[in-house]
């Protein structure tokens, strides 16, 4: 896929930023600001969207119907309270989704605006997405206030769908057009989250921590995959900016698992709660159930939030497990989850904390935080490719 390129000198004010993230059932949350003076909001870290959402005091088109939508409690931008909030409907139409990922069958509705927006050190103007919020969301507040999206950019993108970071970074805002992720998950070796600054992960924005890499830098290039939009994230109109590299190999230690013949296999990097879980196909669910000798089991919380059945194994046999093991289209370079990173406690029972989509041979499936796990992951914005190493702790 080929990316937009903005060209330019950094400024030499211009540096990198470790973000700290917060693990949500959602997914990671981290802070941002948006306006003048800044209001200061919890924003879900998303690198499957487009921009940055953001959710206003509109409600089914009225800002001062607020609470007609939003519970009291809701973290929300207050555009009449920002100086430098300037509506960009004449440039971008609004917009909806339905279906979408946000709200499922409920609209997502945006309109378009600029204001000042801040991650760490770095400020600038960028265009987002302001929620004009079309449904009672006041039942059910939600632990930030807006989505920071870091998907790719491809060169047919206007800056109604490019995200934040990658605007920022067009702008000068940030030194180097790299976004990393660092996961400090419970039964890391890193007990005590030293590496992440005592939080959950770090999103390292206009850069990546090299002293976290063991060995080299992988680079892989993201791939047009249009069956995410059929098998995964279903958007109309559809969104097809996803870091999706192609899936050419999928096995249970040695035993390869078939991929999709007609539609080849997309691996989509997504570390939201879509991420939860390996990666598997319902036929390779299968031969790994039948590998591990494991028994249906009813769960009143799942590890992840895929539609598949769940399945328990025994505890003292886990080391026994198969790895499953993956390679990626440009590279022979075969990349592992352990089976102590696939089987979840839950409840004090252990249990295969697999994900599934489609039906049959592999298709497409979400890499995010089982992958993640003791892994570094970079994202290119500038050549819209894929970094993976090793993580050295």
């Amino acid at each position: 896929m080929v990316s937009a390129n903005p060209a330019g000198r950094r400024p030499e004010t211009a540096v990198s930023y470790d973000l700290p993230l917060t693990w949500s059932p959602f997914g990671f949350v981290g802070n941002v600001s948006i306006g003048t003076p800044p209001q200061l909001l919890p924003s879900f870290v998303d690198w499957t969207w487009i921009n940055q959402y953001i959710f206003t005091t509109t409600c089914q088109g009225d800002p001062e119907q607020t609470y007609d939508c939003f519970a009291k409690d809701q973290a929300i931008f207050n555009q009449s309270l920002s100086s430098t909030f300037h509506n960009q409907s004449a440039l971008y139409p609004s917009r909806t989704w339905n279906p979408n990922h946000f709200f499922f069958y409920e609209d997502l509705t945006v309109d378009h605006a600029s204001d000042i927006f801040t991650v760490g050190p770095s400020s600038s103007r960028i265009t987002l997405q302001a929620a004009d919020q079309q449904f009672d969301l006041s039942d059910h507040p939600y632990p930030f206030a807006g989505v920071y999206g870091l998907s790719p950019v491809f060169k047919s993108d206007n800056a109604s769908t490019q995200s934040p970071f990658y605007q920022a970074w067009s702008s000068g805002a940030w030194p180097e057009p790299f976004v990393a992720f660092h996961y400090c998950y419970n039964g890391s070796v890193d007990v005590t989250k030293s590496t992440c600054k005592g939080y959950d992960g770090l999103q390292t924005l206009g850069g990546y921590n090299k002293s976290l890499i063991h060995g080299h830098l992988l680079w892989y290039d993201i791939e047009f995959f249009p069956e995410v939009n059929t098998v995964d994230f279903v958007y109309e109109p559809a969104i097809y900016n996803y870091w999706t590299l192609n899936l050419t190999s999928l096995s249970l230690g040695d035993q390869v698992q078939a991929l999709n013949q007609s539609t080849g296999a997309g691996a989509v990097f997504d570390h939201a709660s879509y991420g939860r879980g390996a990666p598997l196909s319902v036929n390779a669910y299968e031969e790994l159930v039948s590998a591990t000798a494991a028994t249906s089991i009813i769960l009143d919380s799942s590890p992840n939030n895929g539609n598949q059945s769940f399945y328990q194994v025994d505890c003292a046999k886990v080391d026994t497990f198969p790895p499953i093991r993956y390679q990626f289209g440009g590279s022979e370079r075969v990349w592992e989850i352990v089976p102590s990173n696939y089987v979840e406690v839950v409840n004090d029972t252990c249990v295969l904390n697999v994900r599934t989509l489609g039906d049959g041979d592999f298709i497409v499936g979400n890499f995010g935080e089982t992958f993640a796990k003791d892994k570094y992951i970079v994202l290119d914005f500038e050549k819209n490719k894929v970094g993976l190493a090793d993580l050295k702790l």
